[in-house]
């Protein structure tokens, strides 16, 4: 199961009621007022956690809701405050409200984003004494908490992304990369998920790949699998498209995944730093990798399943994003 998408309805804490009390004491009949203010209401909070990389752990999760806050007392005492609710969401969360505006996204680890305050609580009757009132006999209730409906989508924050149709070994060659371990085997749509890696470049570099499913024509108006997930490219610094050279036509293959990333979001064209020529331990894989480099990219090529051409990727992949800070990626 990978989640990526939720809805929640989130709700924070009301306000505790202010106290309406009075003084009691052996020698003091008349004792002033001495209610105390109720506590804030509990607000909802989402927290970048570096450690997750699904939305799984919300399944069947559908509300949310921070404490209230306590009622006020006697001698002045206030109420206690509700507990806030802090629910942790991966790198790259973004927020919606129903209508689609962006409530806030959290990129950074530690990264926090208020989803709903907490209601403020209600001032006591202490608060209402005046010269002509000096016996208030009321107080303040608390004020309610807000509540939205909200939609929490994860787009996976990778410096590469590789994408392709079903079967262009994308798998193979994000396990040759990196330490992921995605799963493999010798027919279309294996992977159902995106799949994240960190790949190693010497002497102590690390940029972060992922890879896509497979992409069909028509991805982009929801055939296949591609439309679930194309949104998790579009914050990958650079696109590189693996093509299976040993596939009818190869050539077909790459311009039907260019249609499908215009057609989905014409910026993600301009990311697209080359080809990936894959699987050039089959015969004629010559004659193919020159029929692609009329695209106008470079053309790397590679064999995920011997390892040729993967170092030399490695690099081209690095220099491609260049060097930057990775934590929690």
């Amino acid at each position: 199961m990978f989640i990526d998408a939720i809805e929640l309805d989130i709700s924070a804490g009301d306000g505790g009621a202010g106290s309406v009390s009075f003084r009691r004491a052996r020698f003091l009949p008349r004792g002033g007022p001495d209610g105390g203010d109720g506590g804030r209401g509990g607000s909802v909070f989402a927290q970048a956690d570096g450690r997750l990389r699904t939305l799984n752990h919300f399944a069947g999760v559908t509300a949310i809701r921070a404490g209230r806050g306590g009622d006020g007392g006697s001698n002045k005492r206030s109420g206690k405050a509700g507990n806030d609710e802090v629910l942790r969401v991966p790198l790259g969360t973004e927020v919606r409200d129903p209508a689609g505006t962006l409530v806030g996204e959290l990129m950074r680890p530690g990264e926090r984003l208020l989803l709903a305050r907490g209601g403020k609580g209600g001032r006591g009757n202490t608060h209402f004494a005046t010269s002509t009132l000096q016996a208030p006999r009321y107080a303040e209730k608390g004020q309610p908490g807000e509540t939205f409906l909200l939609r929490l989508t994860l787009k996976l924050i990778a410096d590469v992304a590789l994408v392709g149709a079903p079967n262009a070994g994308k798998s193979s060659l994000l396990a040759a990369l990196s330490s992921a371990h995605p799963k493999i085997a010798p027919y279309p749509f294996t992977t159902l998920a995106p799949q994240l890696g960190i790949v190693e470049v010497p002497p102590a570099e690390t940029f972060a790949v992922v890879e896509v499913p497979g992409l069909l024509e028509g991805a982009a108006e929801g055939r296949g699998l591609g439309h679930d997930f194309l949104r998790h490219i579009e914050r990958a610094r650079a696109v590189a498209i693996v093509v299976d050279i040993a596939a009818e036509d190869p050539e077909r293959d790459a311009g039907a995944v260019l249609t499908e990333l215009d057609e989905f979001d014409p910026a993600l064209r301009r990311r697209v730093r080359f080809l990936i020529a894959n699987k050039i331990d089959l015969p004629h894989s010559a004659d193919a990798r020159e029929r692609l480099a009329r695209f106008g990219f470079p053309v790397a090529a590679v064999s995920a399943l011997t390892g040729d051409g993967i170092p030399e990727l490695k690099q081209l992949l690095y220099e491609s994003v260049g060097s930057h800070d990775h934590t929690g990626i």
